[in-house]
């Protein structure tokens, strides 16, 4: 699982951890949307090439996650965005994660803010 996050090893234990079901992880459904982009965006300023890309994808794809619709959490979603300043995709994770009582794992020092102290920050990947 280390292919996923790369030089943070924070990010690289919570990834570890997730593939071992250490912990439960739950995301938004368009949290592979977004991991996709991202991976879109080091291919763009040449920081991966296309195999690797493919890998990191598929590694994520793997992890045992559990999503939530999106349309399930976006009445809530868009009245975190009002409260908090963050976007509509981060009011998703936020909803979420207010929801159940989860840690919210995030490198987004915006997002980790509005969580609280139901954020646990890591530094940027």
């Amino acid at each position: 699982m280390r292919g996923v996050v790369v030089g943070e090893l924070q990010a690289v234990e919570w990834v570890e951890r997730i593939a071992l079901r250490d912990v439960q992880a739950i995301a938004p459904d368009h949290v592979y949307a977004e991991v996709a982009n991202s991976l879109r965006g080091y291919l763009r300023s040449r920081w991966i090439e296309a195999e690797a890309a493919a890998e990191r994808i598929s590694a994520v794809l793997d992890l045992p996650l559990t999503t939530f619709p999106s349309r399930l959490l976006a009445r809530q979603a868009l009245g975190l965005t009002q409260a908090h300043g963050v976007s509509a995709y981060d009011g998703l994770y936020l909803a979420l994660a207010l929801g159940f009582g989860a840690r919210l794992i995030t490198a987004d020092r915006r997002l980790a803010a509005a969580a609280g102290d139901a954020a646990v920050l890591l530094p940027p990947v």
